[in-house]
């Protein structure tokens, strides 16, 4: 039997294993779990997008959506790493004008999720991407 000690050490090393690196987003489907690094997310088509007087630059979160292998056409509950999770319906994933941001101070990321004209769905730290699949009817 393991001690106490010996046994929280091993739990915490096995989350840390499991858990995004800083600066990756971590896409979780029913079946599936994937981290995107952020030189992956780099690779994606790039997008400026600018809400009032603040510019950021990142690629569309319906692409890197895909690129972890989500379905188009999905409500996605996004994470910050304050934990509180926003849901984002499928419309708006859809949006030309919703990004993944990088590149940010430290304040605000290094990944922030940027819904211009709707700050209260907005996500400063974003750290992990969950898509909800629809209920049966």
């Amino acid at each position: 039997m393991l001690r106490p000690s010996l046994a929280f050490a091993v739990a915490l090393a096995v989350s840390a294993c499991s858990a995004a690196p800083a600066g990756a987003l971590a896409v979780h489907t029913a079946s599936r779990s994937e981290s995107l690094l952020a030189a992956r997310l780099t690779a994606l088509p790039q997008v400026e997008v600018k809400d009032g007087d603040i510019r950021h630059v990142g690629p569309r979160l319906r692409e890197a959506l895909l690129a972890a292998g989500v379905p188009a056409g999905v409500d996605v509950e996004a994470t910050g790493a304050d934990g509180e999770p926003k849901t984002i319906d499928a419309a708006t994933v859809k949006r030309d004008d919703v990004i993944v941001a990088l590149g940010l101070p430290d304040a605000e990321g290094p990944l922030r999720l940027g819904v211009p004209g709707s700050p209260g769905l907005s996500v400063r730290g974003l750290i992990g991407l969950r898509a909800l699949l629809a209920a049966a009817p």
